[in-house]
């Protein structure tokens, strides 16, 4: 079978399997009649955490994520990415833009020499999102992300401009547990990237992306966790392996302005693994 035919058979189906719970909106009525919920599943905008990724606000962010690599020598990655989200269309769609620079260095063969030792523009990216269905605590977010083909180094990039359908389906919950009480998110996802231009004897691209956003919120308000296991089939490269973020975050004295720290572990087995483990530290200003 045809790898893109392949790699579309097994987007719909696991896309089937997400979407399982959005076609019973339409019967629930009365499912929920907490006010605070309701918002939040519509865009609270006085919530300024940034964590409700429906509540399209004017954001800003920096992080800084630094990357062990799965190689035979050392080798690591050191992201700085900066990210605006800003509303438009009457607040229905939302675009968000990262740019980001890179510093890679990699022993590929274990003979403790670097065989790369770059540093530059990465591939920048951009994202459309809109929310077509709400309904209640739960609601559906659809989305297009662009992959651009702008690395200033080969090594810093994929070489391929790309696309990458996204559907989320989100369900805000109240309750938790420990501290975490105030209730949260639970959001999971699935992404299709595919290549449509690649520079002469670089790969194709044609990845499925299952995410499973889980999040929880303190009674405050203030700080929260976040979880978010993220699975990679690779269809190119005929490669499977887990990217799992867990994320701790607190709002700072000054209104919408937060930091956040996320340590990140890939699962894979031998060489289907691209990283081993990693650090990001984040700033972000939400509704500036």
């Amino acid at each position: 079978m045809n790898m893109y035919k392949q790699g579309s058979l097994i987007f719909v189906a696991i896309l089937s399997l997400i979407l399982l719970p959005v076609s019973g909106m339409a019967q629930e009525e009365g499912a929920s009649d907490d006010a605070g919920l309701a918002a939040a599943a519509t865009g609270d905008k006085s919530d300024k955490s940034g964590t409700n990724p429906i509540n399209f606000q004017r954001d800003f962010r920096i992080y800084n994520e630094h990357t062990w690599l799965n190689t035979a020598g050392d080798g690591y990655q050191n992201l700085t990415t900066l990210e605006f989200r800003t509303p438009f269309a009457g607040g229905k769609w939302q675009l968000r833009v990262r740019a980001p620079y890179s510093m890679l260095n990699a022993d590929f063969n274990g003979d403790g020499i670097g065989d790369i030792n770059d540093k530059g523009l990465g591939d920048i990216n951009f994202r459309l999102m809109t929310v077509p269905v709400v309904k209640g605590t739960n609601a559906l977010a659809l989305g297009m992300d662009v992959f651009l083909n702008t690395a200033s180094e080969d090594s810093l990039g994929a070489g391929a401009t790309s696309l990458a359908p996204v559907v989320f389906f989100g369900h805000f919950f109240r309750g938790g547990w420990g501290p975490w009480k105030k209730g949260g998110l639970f959001a999971p996802g699935l992404q299709y990237k595919f290549s449509i231009d690649e520079d002469p004897g670089r790969d194709d691209i044609e990845q499925i992306i299952i995410d499973i956003n889980y999040l929880a919120m303190a009674e405050n308000g203030k700080s929260w966790l976040f979880a978010e296991p993220q699975i990679v089939f690779d269809q190119e490269n005929d490669t499977e392996f887990v990217i799992m973020d867990i994320e701790f975050g607190f709002m700072t004295s000054r209104p919408g302005q937060s930091w956040y720290l996320r340590p990140t572990f890939t699962l894979g087995s031998g060489s289907d693994r691209p990283t081993d483990y990693g650090i990001e530290i984040a700033y972000k200003w939400v509704g500036w």
